[in-house]
């Protein structure tokens, strides 16, 4: 991961992580809409994902200013967590409607299943 050393992200994009249980994989969301698919690489290592790319702001005018700016523009880079091992050399990813999706095949040898715990509380009111 080399390449990593070198890139400075000015920004993360918004994603959602989970685990496909019907199909063995974790999915992974990213938000990058108005990005060219050129400019997103992905890269995995044992435990981490990383998503490394570029959006470009294309608003050109010679007059007026901006009342409100709020996307964010530039080199980003995007890592992840991977909670259990994949098959790194079986990732495959798609971008459309500025959702990049990647899936990530569970390991079959290195499985760990995902297990659900019911938290209860109690919750008591106190007079101040």
């Amino acid at each position: 991961m080399d390449f990593l050393k070198t890139r400075v992200g000015r920004w993360e994009p918004n994603s959602d992580v989970f685990i496909d249980e019907d199909h063995g994989q974790v999915v992974v969301k990213v938000e990058l809409a108005g990005a060219d698919a050129e400019n997103l690489r992905v890269a995995v290592d044992e435990r981490h994902l990383f998503i490394i790319g570029r959006r470009i702001d294309a608003t050109r005018f010679s007059r007026g200013s901006f009342l409100q700016k709020e996307i964010e523009y530039g080199e980003f880079i995007k890592k992840i967590h991977l909670p259990v091992a994949v098959e790194y050399e079986t990732v495959s990813s798609t971008y459309g409607a500025g959702i990049l999706t990647i899936q990530l095949p569970i390991s079959a040898t290195q499985y760990v299943p995902t297990s659900r715990t019911e938290i209860r509380m109690i919750v008591k009111r106190t007079l101040a």
